[in-house]
């Protein structure tokens, strides 16, 4: 993985803290061992099945986007029940398709309102409680207890993030001993980590306080989601706080975005990420020979197109990029692209004197639609 941060960024006037590092840094070593309990024991509670929907939303829902691109297995993510997506999802072999529900409380209304539809699916449920558990219980549905209670949006190396990786066909433990390195790699002083969380904070006191992240393809937008929400959720704790973090997906919103940031105040910031070798890329080889040489750029991999659109957005964008360059399409390289956002999140945290863990404003909205549901009849 290439890390590109910008030099044009004032550095801080004095001295900083040391690195804070959080228990679940600490803690990788009970979380690998969890991850090879489980790995003999999910496969023979799944069964064979060849599709997989996974309900949960916010962090029990972007930690299996972030291994979208990896899964073996075909898998639907579910987040709040759009009539689209179930009718999609209902029309497949019930047989041959498993569901898995990721709640840490149990509680979350957006999960629970699937469970009507799936009654009849072979299930699996990922939670600690509340209705959730006692649906399971009466079903009979197999579950996994979340055994160390690690905000959502940061869970990704306990069982919200380990059984969902296990479901999709990959191996925990692969991604969770990278996890562990990459976490010593980026949480300690001086790291790119640490530079790039100060350069975020410089910036935002100058006034260029909106990110504007850009995954550049299927590959990389579930990191993109991942430190959108992140930073969302973990940095804006009062008032007068000024960040602003929002995700603008390859290719369908570039090009209008960046005339708007072009032509508009000069406020923002772009933190790119890419892949130079995508998941089953398509070659010169794949194209029919009789168009080789009537399309332009047809030697270059369906990729590299991709990759040449992020380039340019870039290269065009008037205001300071971040570029995280993602070079050999591993589940290596993703652990240490998620050990690098989770590091630069709870340093800017540490910067700005909030606490990465709490989330009100999250808690508020769960508590409104829970009043709501309530109101149903």
């Amino acid at each position: 993985m290439k890390i590109t941060i910008p030099e044009k960024v004032a550095e801080l006037p004095h001295e900083i803290d040391s690195f804070i590092v959080p228990d679940f840094v600490k803690k990788m070593d009970e979380f690998i061992s969890r991850a090879k309990q489980l790995k003999k024991n999910i496969p023979n509670v799944l069964g064979d099945y060849s599709h997989l929907g996974i309900v949960g939303i916010g962090g029990s829902q972007v930690q299996p986007l972030v291994f979208k691109a990896h899964a073996t297995v075909p898998t639907t993510h579910l987040e709040v029940p759009d009539p689209y997506i179930l009718k999609t999802f209902l029309e497949a072999d019930k047989k041959n398709t498993r569901v898995i529900y990721c709640s840490r409380s149990g509680t979350t209304n957006e999960v629970l309102s699937f469970i009507p539809y799936f009654l009849d699916y072979e299930s699996l449920v990922v939670t600690n409680g509340g209705p959730l558990l006692e649906v399971a219980n009466q079903f009979g549905w197999s579950i996994v207890s979340v055994t160390h209670d690690i905000s959502g949006r940061f869970a990704i190396q306990n069982e919200l993030g380990i059984v969902p990786m296990i479901a999709m066909g990959l191996d925990p433990e692969e991604f969770l001993s990278n996890l562990k390195k990459s976490y010593k790699q980026f949480f300690k002083k001086g790291s790119l980590a640490e530079q790039t969380a100060i350069k975020f904070w410089n910036l935002e006191q100058s006034g260029i306080s909106k990110a504007k992240i850009l995954p550049s393809g299927h590959f990389t937008e579930g990191l993109g989601i991942l430190f959108t929400q992140l930073l969302n959720e973990s940095v804006p704790k009062t008032p007068t706080d000024t960040l602003d973090t929002s995700l603008h997906i390859m290719p369908r919103s570039a090009h209008s975005d960046l005339q708007r940031w072009y032509g508009g105040v000069n406020d923002s910031f772009l933190v790119s990420i890419l892949c130079n070798n995508y998941i089953n890329d398509l070659t010169e080889e794949d194209y029919p020979k009789n168009l080789r040489k009537l399309v332009p750029g047809i030697k270059g991999t369906a990729g590299q197109h991709l990759n040449i659109t992020s380039r340019a957005v870039a290269d065009t964008f008037p205001g300071p990029v971040f570029q995280i360059e993602l070079e050999k399409n591993t589940i290596a390289e993703t652990a240490q692209c998620v050990g690098f956002l989770h590091a630069v999140t709870v340093r800017l945290c540490q910067l700005k004197g909030s606490n990465p863990f709490d989330q009100p404003a999250v808690q508020h909205y769960k508590d409104r639609a829970s009043q709501i549901y309530k109101k149903m009849k």
